[in-house]
């Protein structure tokens, strides 16, 4: 069985400008910028075969993905970058995954991109930073994630266009 989820992958320029943030703090794990995403979902224990079966026939528009407007702590430990306007595409993904009566037993879609999390830190210095702009979900991605000493590593398995 694998661990995998389905993202809409961050534009090289959306990157570009979050690496400007102070990611210095310590007592924070911060995240390797090549693996930023935003997760649509998450798969615990999958077959890959099966997940990408579905996955190739996702039918979804682009939307267009909002940053900000400030960095925030999501739950107890995950400094993140709010993301808006993909509910919807989140959605669209649930709903060709996953069989209807499983529907309600999802969590909530809470877009997001994760910058690190605290561990040593009880406090995030970078929260409250102003974080603004916007970006086409063009394409969306099958990800395997291979927990390590070191983090996660991720393997694309697929990509999806989006037609609009």
């Amino acid at each position: 069985m694998t661990r995998a989820f389905i993202s809409a992958p961050v534009p090289s320029e959306v990157a570009a400008n979050l690496r400007r943030l102070d990611r210095t703090q310590p007592g924070i794990r911060w995240t390797d910028p090549d693996q930023w995403h935003i997760t649509l979902q998450f798969f615990e224990c999958c077959r890959i075969e099966e997940v990408e079966k579905r996955f190739s026939q996702i039918r979804a528009n682009p939307p267009i993905g909002l940053l900000g407007p400030r960095v925030s702590v999501l739950g107890r430990n995950n400094v993140v970058v709010p993301i808006g306007g993909l509910s919807d595409l989140a959605y669209q993904v649930r709903n060709a995954m996953t069989p209807q009566d499983l529907m309600k037993k999802q969590f909530s879609f809470v877009g997001h991109l994760t910058l690190g999390r605290l561990k040593d830190a009880t406090h995030a210095e970078l929260k409250d930073a102003p974080v603004t702009g916007s970006f086409s979900v063009n394409e969306l991605e099958l990800i395997q994630s291979v927990l390590g000493t070191a983090g996660p590593t991720h393997t694309t398995i697929n990509r999806l266009s989006l037609l609009p």
